[in-house]
């Protein structure tokens, strides 16, 4: 049995708000005891209150969660500066929360951290996941790593990274009643879990490809040789966000989007979200807001297809703050995809991030996704 609910509050006073979506999420476990709560906030949200109220509702209860570039919650879908709590309960599945700190200075370690935390509080074999880290300084491709060292290279990882609305300031991360930045918040699931994935872009790559020259972290100084502002001069004639860089690497089929965040017109540097290495072939890559549109709907019909029962118990959704920019109006459009897909009503719960988590199909080895939109789809092992 898996039992999960959601419920959401867009109150102005933080306690209010938890009070609200609690007793929403607790109405709809319909008696079922809760053994853990997701939590995803607007970044003014009073965090340090959030999780002294969740704890005086439900003590004894673990909480996992961040701040966001914008939250979803069924049946409300899209929403912003608000409280999104999902609750968990099962009889033979576990949900264990933990956290690892330091995640820019050491990855590695604040990972293994974090999943040794919650691993240490089931005996049960983990089945699932569900990682929030820091998005803003840590390189989030070595959160990745860091996870699937501690997990298991294949294990399925899906998530995203905190945001905070654009701003660029600093994010936050909480685990029961600690809140932090720079960190790695992870909620395991244990048990008889099934699970199924979907994940796509809707963007395009323009051109021929072109090789990475000269680098230094995230910031591209030279592409073929010549200042990397070139490259958007040459092909989009324009300095925005909203032309991502597809890039190539080995280790993955297809191309990962890495949006810009600054250019330096006297330099000719171009500062992306992730760190790209020299020689990595890259293209500029453009959507259309119906082609984004319709990549979630993708995304929602490939897990869809690949989950083994015939309707979920529940949907974590995890998509870009880029893909939020651009859809503007329409950003509602992505949580419908759900129900124009699948139909029917269950819980959904979800985030937009400063970088997606998760299988490139509908199961398998995680990477990092960027202007993605990642669909979740949740269940339970029918009994043998």
């Amino acid at each position: 049995m898996l039992k999960i609910a959601t419920g959401a509050s867009e109150e102005t006073d933080t306690v209010e708000a938890v009070d609200e979506a609690l007793e929403i999420a607790i109405a709809g476990m319909n008696g079922v005891q809760p053994k853990a709560g997701l939590a995803f906030i607007g970044i003014d949200v009073d965090a340090d209150a959030l999780v002294k109220a969740f704890a005086k509702t439900l003590p004894g209860v673990e909480l996992a969660g961040c701040t966001t570039d914008g939250e979803v919650a069924g049946p409300d879908g899209f929403l912003e500066d608000s409280v999104v709590i999902t609750l968990f309960g099962s009889d033979d599945i576990d949900f264990t929360v933990g956290i690892g700190h330091g995640a820019s200075a050491d990855p590695m370690k604040a990972t293994a951290t974090a999943v040794a935390d919650a691993k240490s509080k089931t005996d049960k074999d983990a089945a699932l996941c569900v990682a929030m880290p820091e998005g803003i300084g840590p390189n989030i491709s070595n959160i990745i790593s860091g996870l699937r060292a501690a997990l298991g290279e294949d294990f399925p990882i899906v998530g995203g990274a905190s945001g905070d609305q654009l701003r660029f300031q600093g994010t936050k991360q909480f685990c029961n009643t600690e809140v932090v930045s720079d960190s790695v918040v992870v909620l395991i699931m244990s048990g008889p879990l099934i699970y199924s994935c979907g994940v796509a872009t809707g963007y395009t790559a323009l051109g021929n490809r072109h090789l990475v020259t000269k680098v230094d972290g995230s910031t591209i100084h030279e592409i073929d040789g010549k200042p990397a502002i070139n490259l958007y001069k040459d092909y989009v004639q324009a300095h925005s966000v909203h032309f991502p860089l597809a890039v190539y690497s080995p280790e993955r089929s297809g191309f990962l989007l890495s949006s810009p965040q600054a250019f330096d017109e006297e330099s000719g540097a171009v500062t992306f979200v992730n760190p790209i290495e020299v020689n990595n072939e890259v293209q500029i890559a453009t959507a259309t807001r119906d082609e984004i549109v319709a990549a979630s709907r993708a995304a929602v019909e490939d897990a869809f297809k690949g989950f083994p029962k015939q309707s979920p118990d529940a949907a974590l959704f995890f998509s870009c703050a880029g893909r939020r920019a651009v859809l503007g109006t329409r950003t509602k459009e992505e949580y419908e995809s759900f129900e124009s897909v699948i139909g029917g009503a269950f819980p959904t719960a979800g985030f937009y991030s400063y970088g997606e988590i998760g299988p490139v199909g509908s199961q398998g080895k995680s990477f990092q996704h960027t202007n993605a939109f990642l669909a979740v789809l949740l269940g339970t092992a029918p009994a043998s």
